[in-house]
């Protein structure tokens, strides 16, 4: 599977509105085996992986800030760096 360009059209297709949280969920579930992607915590596609796996989760509910980071990061305007990942993921969760 073509991990990068599956993710790339999940979170745009989240922010063009075609696919809600649910359906992104279900659809990362059915599609990928948990440890399928094989890597580290700072991988750039496991970190995709988790963020779209629990989008719909109310303890872990990924951020629309979040995911346009790692969207940024799949396009590549960006080198994805856990620490920046965090630090967005904080600075989100501070204005709630």
């Amino acid at each position: 599977m073509n991990y990068k360009g599956y993710f790339l059209e999940l979170i745009s297709g989240f922010f063009e509105k075609n696919y809600d949280r649910k359906y992104i969920a279900e659809k990362i579930s059915n599609d990928i085996d948990i440890d399928e992607i094989k890597g580290d915590r700072t991988c750039l596609l496991i970190n995709c992986e988790w963020a779209l796996r629990h989008i719909n989760e109310t303890d872990f509910y990924t951020t629309e800030a979040e995911l346009k980071y790692l969207l940024s990061c799949l396009k590549g305007e960006r080198n994805f760096s856990e620490q920046e990942r965090d630090r967005i993921i904080k600075e989100r969760h501070k204005k709630l």
